[in-house]
């Protein structure tokens, strides 16, 4: 097993806020900006969330979105991310920033919703931890699917949606394989207490000997 000493730590991504006076032009919803103008986003969430301060809120209109605000780009500055100037909902446009868009697709239902789902994979990276780990990472990866999909559950609901697609690639580095064909992120629901918990099926390979 992986020790502490083995662990692959990253730099903390810093958080900081978007200008308010920006925010106040660009005419972002309310809750939008409260949210950006507040906590912000990461500069660099391990390569999936990177700000570009020359880019940050300038304003375009994406096809399906309508009217909306530079967030960020996602890995490379071939997609970026958006916040619609309309009902801040949050959108992933596909394609290079000097051409039409190729797609554009919806990624969160709120700001704060895109906040929960970086801090989560922000967290899980934090720790190091890879699939070596083995019980340790799986328990890593089963904490960052409950606090992504708990953040923002309407983010989850298509299967064929982003959010649902990207968090099973973590599924994919597990030292063993989930019994069943059910992806973690469907297991994840509220309890009779309110609390968002992860019934685990167990692994292909227990009882096993």
């Amino acid at each position: 097993m992986r020790t502490d000493d083995d662990r692959l730590y990253y730099e903390t991504p810093e958080w900081t806020p978007y200008d308010p006076d920006t925010l106040e032009h660009a005419e972002v919803p309310q809750h939008a900006a409260d949210a950006l103008g507040g906590r912000g986003l990461p500069h660099n969430a391990y390569e999936i969330f990177i700000r570009d301060s020359v880019r940050e809120l300038n304003g375009a209109d994406l096809p399906d979105c309508g009217p909306a605000a530079f967030l960020a780009n996602y890995t490379d500055e071939d997609n970026s991310y958006w916040v619609s100037l309309t009902d801040g909902l949050v959108w992933m446009r596909w394609g290079k920033a000097d051409e039409p868009a190729d797609d554009t697709e919806q990624m969160n239902t709120t700001v704060q919703g895109l906040q929960g789902v970086l801090a989560a994979w922000c967290d899980l990276k934090a720790t190091g931890l890879d699939e070596n780990a083995e019980e340790e990472y799986e328990h890593a990866v089963n904490v960052a699917v409950v606090a992504a999909v708990s953040s923002d559950p309407a983010a989850f609901t298509d299967d064929d949606g982003w959010r649902p697609n990207f968090f099973p690639e973590l599924e994919f580095t597990l030292p063993r394989m989930l019994a069943g064909d059910t992806q973690l992120y469907q297991l994840v629901h509220q309890d009779e207490t309110g609390h968002w918990v992860l019934n685990h099926p167990g692994f292909e390979d227990d009882g096993e000997e």
